[in-house]
């Protein structure tokens, strides 16, 4: 099992670590003046980000090192936007791999987890014990006569398709997404890329909170609370967009007084909820939202025999 994470995580980190180094049979200005634009991507009209690259791709540095650097002169990038601009130069012939650096060299700060599969269940049944301080008896009535009013109404319901309800993810599978994501590595490489995102949750589609990511142990969330909310609003969200014949619903921002919220779908299972601080350059930080977002589908989706055997 140790020897298949170490590979599923070293999948991971070799985009991340790759460095790059321009190619020996073209000049590096003649890259600059000819080729910078010989590439698909949203970035190929960002003539000045693109050089920025160039100038920095020097053999040493890795994507990793790359995308902190264009970062700090303001260039709205994530490490999978540079790893896709240098494959795009090296099937070109204008860079080429040199090395892949050891992830260990700068050492990412500690990420904290706190599984919650356990917790959820204890949370639910103290909820279920909970002494009801609704009055029963006048609730009870109020139903009744609602009841009567109805039976003496006749109403046509037109036949609706029946809207699929999501089924509950098993316990073990759970448990084994929990692993192949925090044997990755992923999530500690993106805290040590990203200030602003403060907490990182994955959830069931269901509302069940699966596992809490977050920079500090004093991070004091109600994760039930929070998966529950998190599920009702987006369910809601693709209730809205199917109504209005808008397709999937790719993510959902909230903005409140203290921050952000990002919820998004990960595979047909989970849904990511991001906690993004105030002071957040928020552009910068939806970046890296789609990019771990995608990383950890990629990670989820991997044969959990394969990973886990």
């Amino acid at each position: 099992m140790t020897n298949n994470l170490a590979i599923l995580r070293a999948m991971v980190e070799e985009k991340l670590y790759r460095v790059y180094e321009p190619s020996p049979w073209v000049p590096r200005d003649e890259i600059i003046k000819k080729y910078l634009k010989k590439i698909k991507s949203r970035f190929k009209r960002r003539v000045d980000m693109l050089s920025e690259l160039i100038l920095m791709t020097d053999g040493e540095k890795s994507v990793l090192d790359v995308s902190r650097e264009l970062r700090s002169k303001g260039y709205r990038v994530s490490p999978e936007d540079v790893f896709d601009i240098y494959e795009q130069y090296r099937k070109k012939g204008i860079v080429r791999v040199r090395t892949v650096k050891i992830a260990l060299e700068e050492a990412p700060q500690e990420t904290y987890m706190q599984i919650a599969v356990a917790p959820a269940e204890k949370i639910i049944e103290t909820l279920k014990k909970a002494p009801d301080k609704i009055d029963t008896e006048v609730l009870k009535a109020e139903l009744e006569e609602m009841l009567e009013k109805l039976e003496e109404v006749s109403i046509e319901v037109p036949e609706e398709e029946a809207v699929p309800v999501p089924q509950a993810v098993p316990t073990r599978k759970v448990a084994e997404d929990i692993v192949k994501l925090k044997f990755s590595g992923i999530i500690e490489n993106l805290f040590s890329i990203d200030p602003w995102i403060d907490a990182l949750m994955i959830a069931t589609r269901e509302g069940d909170p699966a596992v809490f990511f977050s920079r500090s142990p004093e991070t004091s969330i109600n994760q039930a609370n929070l998966a529950a909310a998190s599920a009702v609003i987006y369910a809601v969200g693709v209730n809205g967009s199917q109504s209005f014949d808008h397709g999937a619903v790719k993510e959902i921002l909230i903005l409140a007084q203290e921050g952000y919220i990002v919820i998004k779908p990960i595979t047909d299972a989970y849904i990511l909820i991001s906690l993004i601080s105030k002071s957040a350059k928020l552009g910068i930080a939806l970046r890296d939202v789609k990019w771990i977002s995608n990383e950890m589908e990629n990670i989820l989706r991997t044969e959990t025999k394969k990973a886990l055997a």
